[in-house]
């Protein structure tokens, strides 16, 4: 990051997944090496004490701005070799350097930092041996040259190598990542097509028995009207069919309500569904902390249902868009109907890309349907959602 006419200008080759709160150490564990660098070099020369000074910058900035970090890295070299005049103490911090080279995400940086400390092991191999406050002298040996030119090698490219090999393991691990969340979104939209069959199944049930009903209650009825002065009997006749037609069709409504209330089949199995849930987050790469009181047994099945379907929607957001590094807390309670409450923390770069929404309001739509309410914002540097569904929901018996 740098500031120009007052704006600052992030650097396009900045890692993604840097925090503010990892600028800053990186800053201030630069800034200490800094001053025991200078403070090394102070009774060697001017020039190894400029030369620690850039290399003490560009350790705190290596993630923030790699492009001033390679940029002093190379010119701190270029004065040394042009001079002469070595800072042994800062050389040795070239390897946090070419780590940070070696681990980072671009290709381009990666080979380019690569291909630079290759061409300037054998320049320095060929300086160093020659450097007088090494004791070194223009007679220096072959030998002293290989000796020379094998240990900046593994100096530089054994940190690259380990950076490298660091970044490929982490690029392993998000592409695990990526394909979990790619299941989770499976397993959620087959949830939803069977959800969604599900009630149009139980919306042409009631059809059929309201429909059926209402018509022979309606003829009846109109019937009744008709001969009630002419004939009473045949009028009582037309109520008591109704009166048995509105009593059956209220039994018939009645076992459709419990059919969906008991369709809702996860509500039977949610304790084993929800600690396979929270295994499939933590083998995904979440730290997941979970907290539960009361009996769930006592809610409704619709809650139970409900509280499920949030959860994992929540968890799959979590995943998705959270910083892994930190834990994802779930608290629930089932001590006067349902509270479910689950926060995490944001990621700088999340593992795709910010969706439409649809997710939070079906959410919302599902609280609604048992009777409550759910809250999903941001809170500070990270995400909450609570789901309140109270014991006896209005609307619901």
């Amino acid at each position: 990051m740098v500031m120009i006419a007052g704006h600052r200008l992030r650097d396009p080759l900045a890692f993604p997944s840097l925090t503010r709160r990892s600028a800053i150490g990186d800053a201030a564990v630069g800034l200490v090496l800094t001053v025991m660098l200078v403070a090394i070099a102070s009774g060697t020369g001017l020039t190894a004490a400029i030369v620690s000074v850039m290399v003490g910058v560009a350790l705190m900035i290596r993630r923030s701005a790699p492009s001033l970090m390679m940029a002093l890295a190379l010119g701190s070299a270029v004065i040394q070799v042009v001079t002469y005049d070595i800072a042994p103490a800062a050389c040795l911090l070239y390897s946090v350097l070419y780590y940070t080279a070696g681990h980072h995400p671009s290709a381009r940086v990666r080979m380019a930092s690569l291909a630079v400390g290759t061409v300037g092991s054998g320049v320095a191999a060929w300086v160093y041996p020659r450097a007088p406050g090494l004791g070194g002298t223009d007679e220096s040996t072959l030998s002293a040259y290989v000796v020379t030119f094998v240990g900046i090698v593994v100096l530089l490219i054994g940190s690259w190598t380990f950076g490298y090999v660091r970044y490929q393991r982490r690029s392993v691990e998000r592409a695990r990542v990526a394909e979990q969340i790619a299941q989770l979104e499976r397993r959620r939209l087959l949830d939803l097509y069977d959800e969604q069959a599900e009630r149009s199944a139980l919306a042409r049930d009631m059809h059929d028995v309201v429909a059926h009903s209402l018509a022979v209650v309606v003829a009846q009825a109109e019937g009744a009207r008709f001969v009630l002065d002419t004939s009473p009997d045949a009028a009582k006749d037309a109520l008591g069919v109704i009166a048995d037609t509105a009593r059956q069709a209220l039994a018939d409504v009645r076992g459709v309500l419990e059919e969906l209330r008991s369709a809702e089949s996860t509500a039977d199995h949610a304790r084993t569904d929800r600690e396979q849930l929270f295994a499939r987050m933590r083998a995904a790469g979440m730290m997941l902390q979970s907290s539960e009181i009361g009996d769930e047994d006592a809610a409704s099945p619709l809650s139970v249902r409900v509280a499920f379907a949030i959860l994992t929607e929540s968890l799959t957001n979590a995943l998705k868009y959270g910083d892994l590094e930190q834990p994802v807390n779930v608290r629930q309670e089932w001590t006067d109907g349902c509270r479910l409450t689950i926060g995490n923390a944001l990621s700088d770069a999340p593992l795709a890309p910010g969706g439409a929404g649809h997710g939070i309001r079906g959410m919302v739509e599902r609280a609604e349907l048992a009777g409550g309410t759910l809250t999903s914002a941001a809170t500070d540097g990270g995400w909450l959602v609570e789901l309140v569904i109270p014991a006896r929901p209005k609307g619901l018996s």
